[in-house]
């Protein structure tokens, strides 16, 4: 669908340009045809004429170059929002989540069992998988990050940060990002802002 719309913005940039210079040049043609002399042919007439020209050129090369950036960014997050994230037999869509914790659970026979907690955005239900961090960063995209020993969490849910403080969309609890991962952190979420 963005390939459409960018092949359309290509189209109409290109016939944009096409009506401009048409329209820069048709004057003098009309006066040539016609057999006038021209105050364009004044040499500063035509130096100014010119710098017009290569402004507009510039502007709309800058639209263009705009126009593929945006469509560059629009397909990463369109591919994002598409991948499933895969454990235990549980499919989960990587956008919806908002982070993952590490809980530990004793076990009736005795020692304790590590599970991951799945938690999503806009909304009080989680998820319970059996794998560790490296096993779920594997399967997701740059926007997820582990900030510390128990939790990944999606940069892009970020809502505020406060020094080694971090709030996501729709919780309250600020989450803290341990000081080994704060220079990663900080280039990580210079990227995305």
């Amino acid at each position: 669908m963005f390939d459409v719309i960018l092949n359309i913005s290509l189209v109409l940039l290109f016939f944009t340009l096409s009506i401009f210079l048409i329209a820069v040049t048709f004057p003098t043609i009309r006066n040539f045809v016609r057999g006038k002399k021209n105050d364009d042919e004044n040499p500063d007439n035509i130096a100014r004429r010119m710098a017009e020209m290569e402004g507009r050129i510039a502007s709309l090369e800058q639209q263009l170059y705009a126009s593929k950036e945006m469509h560059i960014v629009v397909n990463e997050k369109e591919e994002q929002s598409k991948q499933l994230l895969n454990l235990n037999n549980l499919k989960i869509k990587a956008a919806s989540i908002s982070y993952i914790s590490s809980q530990v659970f004793e076990m009736s026979e005795g020692g304790d069992s590590r599970i991951k907690v799945i938690h999503y955005t806009g909304t009080n239900k989680t998820d319970s998988v059996y794998s560790t961090f490296d096993a779920i960063l594997e399967q997701l995209s740059g926007n997820f990050m582990q900030i510390n020993k128990n939790q990944i969490v999606n940069l892009d849910k970020i809502h505020k940060v406060q020094g080694s403080e971090i709030y996501l969309a729709g919780t309250s609890k600020p989450f803290f990002v341990s000081e080994n991962r704060k220079d990663e952190f900080d280039v990580r979420i210079g990227k995305i802002n």
